[in-house]
Parts: structure tokens; C-alpha cells; sequence
């Protein structure tokens, strides 16, 4: 039981420290964090109209609480980093609880935004279809290394 504690925790922690590297640009280069609204709008298109390519996401009409699911969207997907990582570290022996370790896992996350995210939201893959496509891209590395880092640093903290 403890277990489903930590691999909690750590998802948590993980997306919190990558919000707070984020809030840390906004700060020192004004480039602004990431916009759970328009996540939150974007699953909540994909659960009441099953739409998951939605190239216009940012036009279509906006929802109730939509930043608050976005939000939401986000740790859940922390926790499920955290699970993945917790997986290939305690029954497939292919992390370690190390910086090392999660900074890999954290680069391996990149397919996520750069394969799924992106390209559904009508950016493209890599963000090619967007204006500053190795801006964004970079972003996003930033930010999973972030949360891999974190994730293996917290289970090591927890002594995996």
C-alpha cells in the first residue's frame, strides 16, 4: 500500500517541480508555462465528442472549468509517468532511482508531447506546423527533463 503512496507522491512533486521550472522562465525570460486551459479543453472535447485530432482547439467554444480539468490532466499524467518509471525501475530492472536514470525516462517522456500532444492539437509533430518549431520542441525537453529528474531523485529520496 505504501507503494501506491510513493508512485502517487511522485507524480505529484514531479509535475509541481516542473511548474515551478516553468513559473521560473516566466519569471527570468517571460516565456510564458503551459496552457492547461486549452488541455482541459481539449479532453473534454475528446470525452463528450470523442475528438481527438482538433487542429482548432484554441477557436472551438470554451467549457466550464476547463483550466481546472487541464490542471487535473496534468498530475494525472505525472502520476502516470510516475507509475511508468516506478514499473521499469521495481519489475523490469531498466531504471535505477538515480539523476541519471531519470533524466533518460524523463527524455524517453518527449514522445508524449512531441508524437501525440502536439500533432493533436493540429501543431504538428516536433510543433513543424507552429512558428517557432525548435522553440517549442526545446521547451518541451526542458520540461520532461524536469519531471524525469524529480521522479528518479523522489524514488531515490523514498529509497528505491
Amino acid at each position: 500500500m505504501i507503494t501506491i503512496y510513493h508512485i502517487i507522491i511522485v507524480g505529484l512533486l514531479s509535475c509541481l517541480v516542473m511548474d515551478l521550472w516553468q513559473r521560473l522562465l516566466k519569471l527570468t525570460y517571460g516565456i510564458n508555462p503551459s496552457d492547461w486551459k486549452i488541455i482541459g479543453r481539449w479532453f473534454i472535447y475528446l470525452v463528450l465528442k470523442q475528438k481527438i485530432y482538433n487542429p482548432n482547439i484554441e477557436n472551438e467554444s470554451a467549457y466550464n472549468n476547463e483550466l481546472m480539468i487541464g490542471w487535473i490532466f496534468h498530475y494525472f499524467i505525472g502520476v502516470v509517468y510516475s507509475f511508468g518509471f516506478y514499473i521499469l525501475m521495481e519489475y523490469y530492472n531498466v531504471f535505477e532511482a538515480t539523476l541519471i536514470d531519470g533524466l533518460i525516462f524523463g527524455l524517453v517522456t518527449l514522445v508524449i508531447p512531441w508524437f501525440f500532444m502536439l500533432p493533436v492539437l493540429g501543431k504538428g509533430f516536433l510543433a513543424m506546423k507552429t512558428p517557432r518549431p525548435l522553440f517549442i520542441s526545446s521547451l518541451s525537453v526542458w520540461s520532461h527533463l524536469a519531471i524525469g529528474i524529480a521522479i528518479g531523485l523522489l524514488y531515490k529520496s523514498f529509497g528505491y
